[in-house]
């Protein structure tokens, strides 16, 4: 059985329906791949246990995201934070199905956790998952600790999968989170980015420049993101390029990267190519954002029966 471990904040979610009424779930980036990537491998009849690194408190909150990672199947690995509370965070949706965000997360369980360093001696697993996210909410000697352990892991066969999930309003600078995604880039095996976010930080021309700035950091998979032109692959010096599903429609963007990296590291861990793992990533993406929300209902087929 393959382990995994996804590691970083899951959060409350209000996505607004309509002026006066939204509706309230829990989400978190790394969250959400950990929810997919769980729900592919079972689709594909892996056998991977997939689990969930946080900080929670005591409350009523905490209770009811550690009771819906159990129905998703979800292993709790979450740490208790006395006094600590989830964040919170709101979504509205434009009429071409893109998001913006408002965050109350200063004071959270996760951040509160990220904040010290004890917390990366408990990473464990084949495979772990983290994001800019996760680097973004931790403390720079935490960053320290968390290479440290992750160094450590690969050492002994760890895989270790990074998104580089780029949000310029929790970082000090443009330049720090350019500095802090590479130097984890550098740790990882396989690396999600959105060729927005390497233009934004890298002023990269293209896709393919893109890949090659990552690729040439270390990793063995980079996988650049272009949206509705699908995705870039490069792996073993080869780039190729992988069209985006057609969605029956677009409703909600909001985790389609993460159920896109979610789908991609469970089809990998079965065993198939990283080209067939692409397709198998763009086409639950596609259905992931003909959705509210972050999280399908868990009776929405993610794949074809083909």
């Amino acid at each position: 059985m393959t382990r995994v471990l996804c590691v970083g904040e899951c959060m409350l979610e209000l996505t607004h329906l309509d002026s006066t009424t939204a509706r309230l779930g829990i989400a978190g980036d790394t969250y959400n791949t950990a929810v997919y990537l769980r729900r592919v491998a079972q689709l594909l009849c892996a056998e991977a246990e997939v689990g969930y690194l946080t900080g929670l408190g005591t409350d009523q909150y905490s209770a009811d995201m550690r009771a819906r990672w159990l129905t998703e199947g979800v292993v709790d690995h979450s740490l208790p934070v006395e006094g600590g509370m989830p964040g919170l965070y709101t979504v509205r949706v434009d009429d071409d199905g893109e998001r913006r965000f408002s965050y109350w997360r200063s004071h959270s369980a996760a951040r509160k956790l990220f904040a010290g360093t004890d917390w990366a001696e408990h990473i464990t697993g084949d495979l772990v998952h983290l994001s800019g996210i996760t680097l973004q909410i931790a403390s720079a000697p935490a960053r320290q600790a968390l290479s440290t352990r992750l160094r450590e892991l690969r050492l002994r066969g760890t895989l270790v999968s990074f998104d580089t999930n780029y949000r310029p309003s929790g970082w000090c600078s443009p330049a720090d989170a350019a500095d802090a995604m590479d130097q984890f880039t550098e740790l990882a095996d396989i690396v999600f980015a959105s060729w927005e976010d390497e233009t934004a930080l890298h002023d990269c021309p293209n896709p393919a420049a893109a890949a090659a700035r990552l690729a040439a950091l270390g990793p063995r998979e980079v996988i650049v993101k272009t949206g509705a032109d699908g995705a870039h692959l490069l792996t073993g010096g080869r780039l190729q390029h992988t069209p985006a599903a057609i969605p029956a429609r677009v409703l909600d963007t909001t985790a389609a990267g993460d159920s896109f990296a979610g789908a991609y590291l469970a089809a990998r861990i079965t065993g198939r190519a990283p080209a067939e793992a692409l397709r198998t990533a763009s086409e639950v993406a596609a259905v992931v954002i003909a959705h509210p929300g972050a999280i399908t209902p868990g009776n929405v087929p993610l794949l074809s029966a083909g």
